[in-house]
């Protein structure tokens, strides 16, 4: 048998799609869990005694790192923390940029050579209504959040770690659409669209599903296609649209009224009292409605093109199907 893959965030809306395609594909697996992981959810989607090994292990500890990878064949970084909350300031920057430090570090003490590196297109740069490449630059401004500093530092160590020897790839993945944890992450959309939302904001993303992020992981590290970064987007649509198409998924009302610019300010604020007042998780906060308000769009053809050049082809799953199996998904889970 070959040797395992090794996963940081197994847990995660890309990493359990990752664990389950590797297995399937008959990879051996090890993946980094903490204590109050859920990896029964995961375990309920690959056959029995499937060659898949927990570790117990940490981003910030280093020596549970190594411990953990030596011996394996490739690495998939996919653990991050995605939040726009002010709070989670400090430790968004400690896991996602300071945590891909110690994985490069413990890749390159351990020699296990081949990183694929799961970013984010919040690691380029944001230039509204223009189409964002692989080529535009991440620029400091007012509008970016920890979250984007982040992942744009976490990629410098990563690109590091190419310089020192190890062999990357990177991707750049839109707003992910599959199951998870649905009280967090993107996937956390399901479940505030279904307790129901009163507003919709006005601008648009791009837009991937989460078996789409694992298989350009797999084919990537496969075919060795190294030092190359890749956006991967299906589709740019409006967050309206969006909304719409997974409300009808959950069998929903979705909004009806638009979130006007000068509503903005109005509405993160009194999230930002209803928090206060309650002690629960604003729905969303300034950064999160500003941005949503702006109309981005990605282009994500670059893996098509390099990938026939090795002749295979790459499809998109529409993002219609992604969310109708995580709308199932999250039904099952709420029942």
């Amino acid at each position: 048998m070959n040797k395992p893959d090794f996963i940081t965030g197994a847990t995660g809306i890309v990493g359990r799609e990752l664990v389950v395609q590797l297995i399937n594909s008959g990879r051996s697996v090890i993946a980094l869990r903490r204590e109050n992981s859920d990896v029964n959810s995961i375990e309920k989607l690959i056959p029995a005694n499937s060659p898949l090994k927990w570790v117990m292990g940490d981003l910030n500890n280093s020596e549970s790192l190594e411990k953990a990878m030596l011996g394996c064949s490739r690495i998939f970084h996919t653990a991050a923390i995605v939040s726009f909350h002010p709070d989670d300031a400090k430790n968004i920057i400690s896991n996602n940029a300071e945590g891909t430090a110690n994985v490069v570090n413990a890749a390159l003490h351990t020699g296990v050579k081949d990183f694929i590196h799961v970013s984010s297109v919040f690691a380029l740069g944001h230039i509204e209504d223009e189409l964002i490449t692989e080529n535009t630059p991440f620029e400091e401004s007012d509008g970016v959040t920890d979250y984007a500093r982040s992942k744009y530092k976490a990629e410098l160590e990563v690109w590091r770690g190419q310089e020192e020897g190890l062999n990357v790839a990177v991707v750049n993945p839109t707003i992910i659409m599959g199951a998870g944890d649905f009280k967090r992450s993107s996937s956390e959309l399901f479940s505030q669209i279904d307790a129901g939302i009163p507003l919709y904001p006005q601008g648009s993303n791009g837009y991937v599903s989460s078996a789409d992020v694992a298989k350009a992981c797999i084919i990537l590290a496969d075919n060795r296609v190294w030092g190359e970064r890749f956006i991967l987007n299906s589709e740019n649509l409006k967050y309206k649209d969006l909304i719409r198409s997974v409300a009808q998924a959950l069998n929903t009302k979705p909004p009806a009224k638009p979130i006007r610019p000068w509503m903005v300010g109005i509405v993160w604020r009194a999230f930002w009292l209803l928090e206060k007042l309650t002690g629960k998780r604003a729905l969303a906060t300034k950064d999160s409605l500003s941005m949503a308000q702006l109309n981005m769009s990605y282009n994500g053809t670059k893996i098509e093109k390099v990938l026939l050049q090795i002749d295979i082809k790459w499809v998109y799953e529409p993002v219609s199907i992604a969310i109708e199996r995580t709308a199932s998904a999250y039904l099952s889970a709420s029942n």
